[in-house]
């Protein structure tokens, strides 16, 4: 009679499962890289900075505020994969910081 280790068998649920969290880091990857593509990690910075500081003029800080809010969509898009629009002026914000 030979003895089975079960322990290490791998189930369909198993499988999903991991497949389904490779592609959530897939997901976040490319949201990291389409957010880094309108506003980098500098430029980021640059604008919070400015932000805090009251040196945004109204508009300015509307389209930040917009960038910001695209940011957040953007992160929780990571779960289906259904990118949403760049606000208008965001990415011409950032180039300026």
């Amino acid at each position: 009679m030979a003895n089975i280790d079960f322990s290490r068998v791998v189930t369909t649920e198993d499988k999903a499962a991991l497949q389904q969290q490779i592609l959530l880091q897939d997901r976040k990857a490319e949201c990291r890289m389409r957010i880094f593509a309108v506003c980098d990690e500098i430029a980021q910075i640059n604008l919070a900075a400015a932000a805090s500081a009251g040196l945004l003029d109204a508009a300015q800080m509307q389209t930040y505020r917009a960038g910001l809010t695209w940011i957040q969509a953007m992160r929780a898009a990571c779960a289906d994969g259904n990118w949403p629009d760049t606000p208008p002026d965001v990415k011409e914000l950032a180039a300026l910081f």
